[in-house]
């Protein structure tokens, strides 16, 4: 199951909106995905407030249809978008977020933005396989090699990744192997 797919079937759970068969099935993987429970937990988040507040109403059929309908002609098949207000940022390290953009759990790898607070930091660390790396945003130090924003950098299979921080703060875009730890 893919991120996006994952994390619409989530709040499609949450919301109370799955039939049967997918909820049967929904509620399977979920038992065994410590990351879809956390996209549960975090539509909860989001929608508990309006649950509380709101009286519960059972739309027709036909209103069902329309959002359906709407929702699949605003999705072209076989892409995945990630609007910048979209996803959540988590802590990884002291003054490091990471908000993970997609996860391909079959082809092993994924691609991550990292936020940097001024003076944050993420030890050195050997890389097994290729990961790229693009400033969007501020500044970056790699060891002691300084980076703008447009810079890429590739650490390469067998690679010492010596340690990223920023002076400023930054965002950068990320793409590596798959890495559990990160997965949250």
């Amino acid at each position: 199951m893919k991120r996006n797919e994952a994390e619409q079937l989530a709040g499609d759970y949450v919301l109370g909106t799955l039939g049967d068969p997918e909820l049967a099935e929904f509620e399977a993987i979920l038992s065994q995905d410590p990351v879809l429970r956390q996209q549960v937990a975090a539509w909860e988040r989001r929608l508990t407030p309006l649950a509380v507040a709101l009286p519960e109403a059972t739309p027709r059929a036909a209103v069902w249809e329309a959002i359906e309908a709407a929702l699949d002609a605003q999705t072209p098949p076989h892409t995945v978008t990630v609007r910048a207000q979209e996803g959540e940022w988590r802590i990884l390290a002291p003054g490091v977020e990471i908000k993970l953009l997609m996860v391909d759990r079959k082809a092993g790898f994924q691609s991550f933005l990292l936020r940097l607070a001024p003076g944050g930091r993420i030890p050195a660390h050997a890389h097994s396989s290729l990961e790229e790396c693009l400033l969007l945003e501020g500044d970056m130090t790699i060891g002691d090699r300084q980076y703008t924003v447009g810079d890429y950098h590739a650490a390469l299979p067998g690679s010492q990744h010596a340690t990223l921080s920023s002076r400023n703060g930054g965002v950068v875009f990320l793409r590596s192997e798959l890495r559990p730890e990160l997965l949250g």
